[in-house]
Order: structure tokens, then sequence, then C-alpha cells
């Protein structure tokens, strides 16, 4: 953790966004796995409601202001 501290501020972002991609695909990928017949506009919307009930979830539980 403490290198992370280290990191100029732009490589940090560079890493957040590169996580959030993984995750994103990764999230994507299990969807489609599951719903095989959903079309790509079904899937994003699907994300979007998961990311949006995480946020929500995590609100709730005071882990994000």
């Amino acid at each position: 953790m403490e290198r992370l501290g280290r990191l100029a501020p732009g490589v940090k972002v560079s890493m957040a966004v590169e996580m959030t991609e993984a995750m994103v695909s990764v999230c994507m990928e299990g969807m489609r796995a599951q719903n095989p017949n959903m079309t790509e506009e079904e899937l994003m919307e699907r994300l979007r409601e998961r990311l949006e009930w995480a946020k929500r979830s995590q609100r709730r539980d005071g882990r994000v202001r």
C-alpha cells in the first residue's frame, strides 16, 4: 500500500480506469454466459442496473459518500 501512495496522481487514475474496465469486462462476460440470447444493448442496461444497485448499497452501508 505504501508504494501506491508514492505514485503520481495520473498513474493512480490510469490504474483505476484499467481496473474499472477489467471489472466491467468480467461482469459483462458473466452476464453474457448466463444470458446468451441477450443483445448488447440489454447487457449494457443490465450492467448499468447492477452498478447503480452497488452504488446505492454502498451508500446505504456508509461506504461511499
